[in-house]
């Protein structure tokens, strides 16, 4: 055995010494010490190098040097090629062993293939996709620092060459936004790690994918969409996902607008579904729900809720259960949303500005033609009123749609409706807006008024429903600002004893008030047509201020009778189809909803962000108060009792159902 004897001529030269002794004596390949050499030590040296022992596995992971295992990866591959799987399907085996199993590969030992397999990109095409999908799709988030930036490296190398891989590398990240990997996903020699950390390390790497690949977003916007939670997922998922990506947009400037598109629409419907889900719930129950809402948003765990409690609820309750859940979801997400977008507005940068422009196409597309949003509108109510500019951006956009006669009628009745609400309960909305907008609502009614009136026979809200819209929120929007309308010699507001001891009658700016009569007494008649609600408000509140006196018509409309006009579809182009404004039956199918978008915000903890924006309804100082006629003797007690108070208190208790009760779909 050549080893054996090169081994033992190492270990046994000595340096000559001075009695001239040859090299020669100690040469072990000399057949007479062969000879001598006891046959117990030469068979322990035949075991120990015996050719027939398998030294492929080592105790050692180290051992396994990366020499070794790139050339055994190479060898994988191309026998992958010829047909040849036993080695290729032992490489995917190891990235998709369960680190925490006693079977699998040390991180050390795994960074090496991964460092052999990154060298090979290049024979990793569709063919070998099995084992690309497999080190994809690796507990690698967890492990040691080490590995995770090779794990980055690979990923770099293979989309450099194998671009096809793209959509399932960010389809893999991104499914992480939505169940995020376990923190104890690791081998025994990775250090511990937190989870804010493990989730950090997911943006780092879709940072630096992003940052290497030009074409990376294009891919990652359709990932972004369809991994989003489905509407019924619980509120924690929705969270997460949403906190996810919107971290996205602040390292992927050119997917902001659609991200944040993709979170409203997302929005929007979970908001609709609960209005459908509460049309036809009493308003006992409805209350409540609402109630029940706020228990949870001060608990903060309606997801722990026991699996045995859902088995023995029956249909009804369960029923209620859900849309309790989808409440809370709803406020949760709002919550988060109000956060994220005001540290954006609180910069007062350039990035406000593109936000706000974000918010407004948002508007546009999505929340404007959706008629049952009930919570969502309220961003953009909060952040208009940042400030001057921004609060005429969204008037000017909300106008911009109402009169723009090539859009769609419900569109057109809808804006209308978004900008009397907005300028009627914005609380930083300035007086001298309220009054240009007040301007432009009469302006346009007029011109509707003297285009319709010559041919209208009878009030028809098919025919002339943008008209009528236009004169609700007029309505609405005097109810709420009337002391703006009113015009002083100081030019301040009058205060309350200014309306109380006013002996004439007011001034009312420009000329509101003719435009106004002119208009309720017209053909077209629109307090027939307005929502009664709104048009009985109006009609004490007119009266008491001496603007107009309009109960002798209001006795006259309830002899008025409606019907539809056949010939009048084809203006809206709604046809026979239902819509907002014929979903109803009797003579309310005739009337306009009593649709105001900004009615009172009730999500309770998402609640807090507009205490300071919002508007609520204040009764005229001095007038009375208008008992409801109901049987309830309690009630009636309860209303004397209250009348002996203050008139202008009471007033606020009594009335303040003008904002309560008048969106239709209203929590």
């Amino acid at each position: 055995m050549v080893s054996l004897a090169s081994t033992h001529r190492a270990t046994d030269v000595v340096v000559p010494g001075a009695g001239g002794r040859s090299l020669k004596r100690k040469n072990p390949d000399n057949s007479s010490d062969a000879e001598n050499t006891p046959a117990s030590q030469i068979k322990r040296r035949r075991v120990a190098f015996n050719p027939d022992v398998d030294v492929r596995i080592l105790s050692d992971e180290h051992a396994k040097s990366l020499e070794l295992v790139h050339e055994e990866v190479r060898r994988a591959v191309e026998k992958h090629a010829v047909g040849e799987k036993a080695a290729y399907d032992m490489l995917k085996g190891l990235f998709r062993e369960d680190p925490r199993t006693s079977s699998a590969p040390l991180t050390s030992l795994l960074q090496k293939y991964l460092t052999a397999l990154a060298n090979h990109v290049h024979l990793l095409d569709y063919s070998c996709k099995g084992l690309v999908h497999a080190i994809i799709d690796c507990s690698w988030v967890a492990r040691n620092d080490s590995f995770v930036r090779r794990y980055r490296s690979f990923l770099h190398s293979l989309l450099s060459i194998q671009s096809g891989y793209m959509s399932t590398v960010l389809q893999s990240l991104v499914g992480m936004f939505l169940k995020a990997p376990s923190i104890n996903a690791r081998q025994r020699d990775d250090p511990p790690i937190e989870r804010p950390r493990v989730e950090a390390r997911v943006h780092e790497c879709l940072r630096s994918i992003l940052r290497h690949n030009s074409m990376a977003s294009t891919f990652l916007a359709p990932s972004l969409a369809s991994t989003f939670p489905y509407p019924d997922d619980d509120a924690k998922t929705h969270v997460q996902y949403i906190r996810n990506v919107l971290k996205v947009s602040e390292y992927c400037p050119e997917l902001k607008g659609q991200i944040f598109s993709l979170v409203t629409d997302k929005l929007v419907k979970i908001d609709v579904q609960i209005q459908v889900d509460m049309e036809e719930l009493e308003d006992d129950i409805e209350e409540r729900l609402v109630g029940d809402a706020i228990n949870e948003a001060e608990d903060d765990d309606s997801d722990n809720e026991s699996a045995s409690s859902e088995e023995s609820l029956d249909p009804e309750e369960q029923r209620l259960k859900d849309i309790r859940q989808a409440v809370s979801k709803l406020d949760t997400i709002m919550d988060l949303l109000f956060k994220y977008y005001d540290t954006i507005f609180a910069q007062d940068r350039f990035e406000a500005d593109e936000l706000f422009e974000s918010l407004l196409a948002q508007f546009a597309s999505t929340i404007l033609p959706t008629y049952r949003s009930r919570h969502t509108q309220f961003l953009l109510f909060h952040f208009s009123q940042t400030s001057a500019v921004r609060t005429e951006q969204f008037a000017g956009a909300c106008s911009h749609v109402a009169f723009d006669q090539h859009r769609p009628h419900v569109l057109r009745v809808t804006a209308a409706a978004y900008l009397g609400s907005f300028i009627a309960r914005g609380a930083h909305v300035s007086p001298d807006t309220v009054r240009a907008v007040f301007d432009l609502l009469c302006h346009h009614l007029e011109i509707q008024r003297a285009t319709h009136e010559s041919g209208c026979k009878s009030p028809d809200l098919r025919r002339y429903g943008t008209y009528y819209a236009i004169s609700q929120a007029l309505l609405y929007l005097f109810c709420f600002r009337w002391r703006d309308l009113i015009v002083t010699p100081d030019g301040l507001p009058p205060t309350d004893q200014d309306i109380v001891y006013q002996e004439g009658d007011f001034k009312w700016y420009n000329s509101t008030q003719e435009i106004i009569r002119r208009n309720i007494f017209s053909k077209l008649n629109p307090l027939k047509i307005c929502a009664p609600t709104i048009v009985t408000q109006f009609a004490r509140m007119a009266h008491h201020l001496r603007f107009l006196y309009v109960y002798p018509l209001i006795e006259t409309n309830k002899r008025v009778r409606l019907a539809r006009s056949l010939a009048s579809g084809y203006l809206d182009g709604v046809g026979g189809r239902e819509t907002a404004l014929n979903a109803k039956k009797g003579e309310n199918a005739f009337l306009l909803d009593a649709y105001f978008p900004f009615d009172p915000y009730v999500l309770p903890k998402s609640k807090k962000w507009l205490e300071r924006d919002y508007n609520s309804w204040k009764p005229v100082p001095g007038m009375p108060v208008e008992k409801e006629e109901d049987g309830d003797e309690d009630e009636d007690e309860e209303e004397g009792s209250d009348s002996e108070q203050d008139a202008g208190a009471d007033d606020d208790e009594v009335h303040d159902d003008l904002g309560e009760g008048s969106t239709e779909t209203s929590l």
